[in-house]
């Protein structure tokens, strides 16, 4: 005999399904409107969020990742349609502003990158107006992490001018949230709760002053690896619950940063040559380095660490070469502007022309396996000229601080020419922040 068999015997039980409950009605939220639904398992809170996303047309909701989409790398989950710059400005507003783990397996991230992943997914190309479901948002994740999301859930749909409807098991997330209705739902009936009063994040982190060194705990989160930044006039790290969650580096300024003559005239690279640096060391510092412990990242700790070093620097200009300030809102936020494109060194374009006369990839030379069998087809007058080029390559000065270090022992040369190739195609963004556009 079936245990089926056993228990309908024993108590008398026939097959049928349980009765439905009714799903609570719930109010459609304005534009840039938050409605969040409280209550226990069981309750309901899913039957009334499924009802609304049924109900009202063009709306969408966060769904957690699939088995197969965990196998795929991050950036093959979107649409192939969807604008590249759209897709890393998505990520970066989730928080996830880290092209390490762009070219990862989805399932290769920790729960709270998969959650804002989840997040980036249902963003992506979502119309103003349009309605977000998302139904326990914060579940399996540690309370601070729920806080974070739950901040990032709320600006990216208040940017975008989404309807926000949410259910949440962490009461504590509301302030976060700032939602404008609060409703609970026990055995499928709704009564609104008054909402909580909004409460900033960032109230609770402490800025304190660090030392360059402080960067070694950071630095493998920095999606250039752990190459250490030039020399350092100012460290400030920010701290929450007594953890060290984030660092930000300002030194002083390249000498002959190009881009720098039609921002700043007065140290163009002719007047240094001319002149001298005195003015320019004077007058203008650099943003070396921002660096947020993951969880944290969308919570607007960057924004703080650089508002706080502006302050103390004292300086009339800070400037700043960054990649992701392209896709990344932080230094705009913090009060630079974008002033201008980084061109490529003559290295680099007379490599990047002779790749493309001869059909090569970069991604053929990154690896020295494959690197020899280009340099092995190509005839041999061919393949010495891509070696003095890539040996000219190396001689640059990739990235600040490594140029008075080559040639020393424990010197990475192989390394740091990979690095070199992968980034061949980068075109860093100039930013700029000037005291007087504050007063």
């Amino acid at each position: 005999m079936s245990i089926l068999d056993y228990a309908a015997r024993t108590f008398g039980l026939q097959p049928a399904a349980p009765p439905c409950p009714s799903p609570a009605p719930l109010p459609l939220p304005a534009h840039g409107e938050c409605l969040v639904l409280l209550g226990p398992s069981g309750a309901g809170k899913t039957l009334a969020l499924n009802a609304l996303l049924r109900a009202t047309p063009g709306a969408r909701e966060v769904k957690a990742l699939t088995r197969a989409q965990l196998a795929r790398p991050v950036l093959a989950l979107f649409e192939p349609a969807m604008p590249p710059e759209l897709v890393l400005r998505t990520l970066a507003r989730v928080g996830l502003a880290d092209g390490r783990l762009w070219g990862l397996r989805a399932g290769q991230l920790s729960a709270g990158e998969r959650r804002r992943l989840e997040l980036a997914l249902a963003l992506c190309g979502l119309s103003s107006g349009s309605l977000l479901v998302a139904d326990e948002f914060d579940s399996h994740l540690d309370a601070t992490t729920a806080r974070v999301l739950a901040r990032n859930l709320r600006r990216a749909a208040h940017g975008a001018g989404l309807r926000l409807a949410l259910s949440t098991h962490r009461p504590e997330t509301l302030p976060q949230l700032e939602p404008t209705r609060v409703m609970e739902i026990d055995n499928g009936l709704a009564h609104e709760l008054p909402a909580p009063a909004c409460a900033r994040l960032l109230d609770e982190i402490e800025i304190v002053q660090g030392r360059a060194r402080d960067y070694a705990r950071f630095a493998h989160w920095h999606y250039l690896g752990p190459g250490r930044p030039g020399p350092t006039c100012l460290a400030l790290l920010a701290r929450h619950g007594g953890r060290d969650i984030g660092i930000a580096l300002f030194g002083w300024p390249h000498l002959l940063l190009a881009v720098r003559a039609r921002a700043l005239p007065e140290h163009a690279p002719s007047r240094i040559k001319a002149e001298g640096a005195a003015a320019l060391n004077r007058d203008v510092r650099m943003l070396q380095r921002v660096v947020v412990e993951p969880r944290w990242r969308g919570a607007g700790v960057s924004r703080l660490l650089i508002r706080a070093g502006l302050e103390r620097l004292g300086v009339p200009r800070v400037e700043c070469v960054a990649q992701m300030g392209a896709f990344s809102d932080f230094l705009l936020a913090a009060g630079f502007r974008h002033a201008g494109e980084v061109a490529p060194p003559a290295t680099v374009r007379r490599l990047d022309e002779f790749l493309r006369r001869h059909g090569i990839a970069p991604a053929a030379l990154i690896e020295p396996v494959s690197r020899a069998a280009c340099l092995e087809a190509l005839p041999a007058r061919e393949a010495r000229r891509l070696q003095s080029l890539l040996n000219q390559l190396l001689r640059t000065r990739i990235e600040t601080g490594f140029g008075s270090r080559r040639g020393r022992a424990g010197f990475d040369s192989e390394a740091m020419l990979r690095k070199a190739i992968s980034r061949l195609g980068a075109r860093p963004g100039y930013f700029l922040w000037s005291g007087e556009d504050t007063k």
